[in-house]
């Protein structure tokens, strides 16, 4: 690990993002600094190979956004996005990292973190303009997290709809297609009554407030 000095690099803005780089691949931290040595408003300050050697320096709070990788390191991801939000409570957080494990990116997002990037998919606009989004309080998310969010989310609703009967399954498919209480009495042939329990007993086992939140479940 090592603090980039001053005299190594052009003199930047004062105000400029202040950034540290923490990967254990020599060809990724130096290769990062390279681009963001073309960016006059990012100055890279810390280049580190782990999250204890960032947090070994005295200048660490100083860091305005810290662009780490969570593929290569010891930690569980929970424990080890929670030590840096302990230590760098002030600083963004903004992950760079190979996007192979969808659990592992619900992880990261869970921990609120603000940016996530592929290494894969990532070009050079794409690091840096999630640097700049995250520094301004924004949030930065590559295109693989909102797959493995809307993967979550069909298992998810997979996960509910398996709690339904047979017969809630028969009267939540009839509400998707526009039925009334009335229609579904006669199309299953049961009282309207009974229907009225069906319904209320499915809006509660899929948490939802109302007929059309429950049909959207089968979108």
């Amino acid at each position: 690990m090592r603090t980039v000095e001053a005299g190594e690099k052009r003199k930047k803005n004062p105000a400029a993002i202040r950034l540290a780089i923490c990967d254990s691949c020599p060809t990724i931290r130096h290769g990062l600094e390279h681009i963001f040595d073309s960016a006059p408003d990012i100055d890279v300050v810390v280049l580190t190979t782990s999250q204890d050697e960032l947090l070994s320096q005295p200048d660490e709070q100083d860091v305005d956004v810290v662009l780490i990788d969570i593929d290569d390191h010891e930690h569980d991801v929970t424990g080890y996005i929670e030590t840096f939000r302990e230590n760098l409570p002030n600083t963004k957080i903004l992950i760079f990292t190979n996007c192979k494990d969808n659990l592992q990116i619900i992880n990261v997002i869970e921990q609120g973190i603000e940016g996530f990037q592929c290494k894969q998919d990532a070009d050079i606009d794409d690091i840096t303009g999630a640097v700049r989004t995250v520094h301004k309080g924004g949030t930065d998310l590559a295109p693989c997290v909102t797959e493995a969010l809307l993967m979550q989310m069909r298992a998810d609703q997979h996960m509910a709809q398996a709690q339904l009967s047979a017969r809630e399954q028969q009267v939540l498919d009839l509400i998707a297609k526009g039925k009334t209480n009335d229609d579904i009495g006669d199309t299953l042939f049961i009282s309207t009554r009974t229907v009225k329990f069906h319904v209320s007993s499915i809006l509660a086992k899929l948490n939802v407030k109302n007929r059309t939140e429950a049909a959207l479940w089968l979108l």
